[in-house]
């Protein structure tokens, strides 16, 4: 299988590299401490980083008996697939269709003739997943509507 991956991550910037409605948001709210900012402070001061990547995996055939909780030691359970040749890539400057784009671009230079599965990840962003079908989409191919 060719596993593709998108994530965001919010990360607390430096008060100079925040664009500047977020900046001006900023600057009216106060701190309680002056040296960091304290758990529930970090509103209007973070960005988000587009994450991606593409990864090789081998299935491992399971059993409903290795999904569902059992008794402690009553099933062994197979080991879990291992991720091969992982390509990362993260952007807080290039935005979430830029970030797939490059994701894609990197799944088709490993299958050009897509021979493989591929398999799209995403923790359940709408917007990612709309980027990610209409990705596929412009490059004549199609992931089925999303599932939880």
């Amino acid at each position: 299988m060719l596993v593709l991956s998108a994530d965001g991550k919010g990360i607390v910037m430096r008060p100079d590299s925040l664009r500047p409605a977020t900046a001006k948001a900023a600057a009216k709210a106060s701190t309680k401490l002056a040296t960091r900012l304290s758990k529930g402070e970090k509103r209007n001061r973070k960005r988000l980083a587009e994450v991606g990547a593409v990864y090789d995996l081998a299935p491992v055939p399971r059993q409903a008996t290795d999904v569902l909780a059992g008794k402690r030691g009553e099933h062994p359970t197979p080991a879990a697939p291992k991720a091969k040749n992982k390509w990362l890539t993260a952007s807080v400057v290039d935005d979430a269709a830029q970030v797939v784009a490059g994701i894609f671009d990197e799944a088709e230079r490993r299958d050009p003739d897509h021979r493989r599965s591929w398999v799209a990840l995403v923790d359940g962003n709408n917007h990612q997943i709309d980027r990610i079908q209409a990705e596929a989409s412009t490059r004549g191919s199609s992931f089925p509507s999303s599932s939880t």
